[in-house]
């Protein structure tokens, strides 16, 4: 089968929507499928054979505003949709973004080529998003044709028929469970190294990292052996440095930018806690390896993480926006060798039966051969 993945950002250009389309096009080809991909114009995401690129040059930090840029690169996606979809002849589409799939989903109607959509995270129902995005997401998701509308959290399942939005259908994020396994020996570090907390993700207002480092300054007067190990980039990285300068945290927060996938896998395997300060989320990828790799988690109660999460279980749930509740749920871990065990260990056990790449992989097909046929 040829398959055209589309999404806003490709791996070099970060994002959890990235990765999973990564993992997509790496097992589809194993299988003997050919996966093309198309993405967006930004100079973070590296030439590639069978990756195409659309629209205006533009950073990766602004590819999910409104912008004029934006409007323009979605209006230039129509037409590269004429013109190369006749000459690519995929036999179906799937878009990561509702407003990339609205616009190609206009051309391919053309070719009668169906078209799949997922949705990371569904910001119609969070009034954190302004009236605009809310309402756009809404109209795209009804009038964009889609054949399916995948959900990763399956909550949304019942906003979407609250909205009265068809055809969805549930398959969570996977993870490469292999990958990312819990390695002892690996892991094993001097007695005297302090706590390490990992972040990885965009540092992006939707992902509460300021709030993190709030509480690294509570978690100060508590104790001192602790580091907060920050992955990723994003428009509020010089925001959130100027930030951890202000409070003298620079011995205790490190911004390590974007890394390689072998020195990720290092950070997953050799850090004692993972923490998610976010506002909303859909499912993220980052959860479910931080539990691949056997670390307990701090998350907040948001979106589909608080369908998943059982407090005190396989994570501790925190009050989003809530630096003190951060910070307690932070020194728990510290403190707690017992139950740092006990939520990797769950985590683990969960990811292994309901999130594995393999299971997801499969599910996906299949939906692939359900609207081709």
């Amino acid at each position: 089968m040829r398959i055209l993945y589309l999404t806003k950002k490709y791996p070099d250009a970060s994002g959890g929507d990235a990765v999973v389309v990564a993992n997509l096009e790496e097992e589809l080809t194993k299988k003997g499928h050919e996966v093309l991909i198309l993405t967006s114009n930004c100079p973070e995401i590296k030439e590639k054979e069978k990756v195409f690129k659309f629209g205006l040059k533009d950073k990766a930090t602004n590819l999910d505003r409104i912008t004029i840029r934006r409007v323009i690169s979605l209006i230039i996606l129509f037409f590269w949709g004429l013109k190369y979809l006749r000459r690519l002849k995929p036999e179906v589409i799937h878009s990561h973004s509702a407003d990339l799939g609205f616009f190609i989903s206009l051309s391919a109607r053309l070719y009668r080529i169906p078209v799949v959509n997922t949705c990371h995270g569904v910001s119609f129902i969070d009034k954190q998003h302004s009236f605009i995005k809310r309402f756009a997401e809404i109209f795209f998701l009804k009038h964009a044709g889609f054949k399916k509308i995948i959900v990763v959290d399956k909550n949304n399942l019942r906003d979407f028929e609250e909205a009265k939005i068809k055809n969805g259908v549930y398959i969570p994020n996977g993870v490469d469970i292999g990958r990312l396994r819990f390695d002892k020996e690996k892991s094993e570090r001097q007695k005297n190294q302090d706590f390490r907390f990992l972040f990885v993700g965009r540092l992006e207002e939707q992902k509460g990292v300021k709030y993190l480092i709030h509480a690294a300054r509570i978690l100060i007067e508590q104790t001192k052996f602790f580091r907060v190990l920050l992955v990723g980039d994003g428009s509020q990285r010089e925001m959130l440095e100027n930030l951890t300068k202000e409070y003298k945290l620079g011995s205790y927060v490190t911004f390590l930018g974007r890394v390689e996938d072998e020195k990720l896998i290092e950070l997953y395997c050799t850090s004692d806690a993972f923490v998610l300060p976010s506002l909303w989320e859909g499912l993220p990828l980052t959860l479910l390896e931080a539990w691949a790799a056997r670390l307990p988690v701090i998350v907040t109660d948001v979106g589909g993480i608080s369908g998943i999460c059982v407090d005190g279980v396989n994570a501790l749930i925190v009050r989003p926006k809530d630096p003190e509740n951060i910070a307690e749920a932070m020194l728990r871990l510290v403190e707690d060798e017992e139950l740092r065990r006990k939520l990797g260990k769950n985590g683990e056990e969960l990811v292994m039966s309901n999130f594995s790449l393999d299971k997801v992989v499969m599910s996906t097909l299949d939906l692939y051969k359900e609207i081709v046929a």
